[in-house]
């Protein structure tokens, strides 16, 4: 018999859900750039796909993490 904890663990798991599946439907503010707004290189296929509306390269990205930090 499923206690408390197990439901309210089903009932997260089933919102985190949902929210994922709203986020891929919502249309993306700003097309994926080909090439890097910083650099100039190429973005990754692969990057561009997982994260739409993305500007800048991987090693950029990090540069502007650590930045914000």
């Amino acid at each position: 018999m499923p206690d408390e904890i197990d439901r309210d663990q089903a009932f997260n798991e089933r919102c985190l859900e949902a929210l994922i599946e709203q986020s891929r439907l919502r249309p993306t503010p700003t097309p994926s750039l080909q090439h890097c707004r910083l650099c100039g290189k190429a973005i990754p296929e692969k990057r561009r796909q997982t994260l739409p509306g993305v500007t800048t390269c991987t090693d950029c990205q990090s540069i502007l993490e650590k930045r914000r930090r």
